[in-house]
């Protein structure tokens, strides 16, 4: 399994540069072929970018940065990664963040 996390989180971080550099849409088609194929062996990739932070979450390890109430995911350095099996849906990898 370890292997598959580092494949999937290289995989990420490549998609993510190219999201910066506005390049992502030349590859799209190519990224969500390899996350299905990823999910039809198991796993579930969640990017959590824009989606309100709550120290509730046990699914995040977060940086904060600013002292308001309200935070919002603005980067992600590692994705939220399940695993699917016969027993049910495991969290294998905390997505590594920033919330400002």
């Amino acid at each position: 399994m370890k292997n598959y996390l580092d494949i999937i989180n290289q995989i990420f971080e490549i998609n993510q540069k190219l999201i910066i550099e506005k390049s992502e849409v030349k590859y799209s088609r190519n990224f969500d072929k390899i996350f299905n194929l990823l999910e039809e062996d198991g796993y579930k990739i969640s990017n959590p970018i824009g989606e309100t932070f709550s120290e509730t979450r046990t699914d995040l390890e977060a940086s904060l940065i600013g002292n308001g109430t309200k935070r919002i995911i603005t980067r992600v350095f590692k994705p939220i990664i399940y695993f699917k099996n016969d027993e049910g849906i495991v969290l294998v990898q905390k997505g590594i963040v920033v919330a400002e």
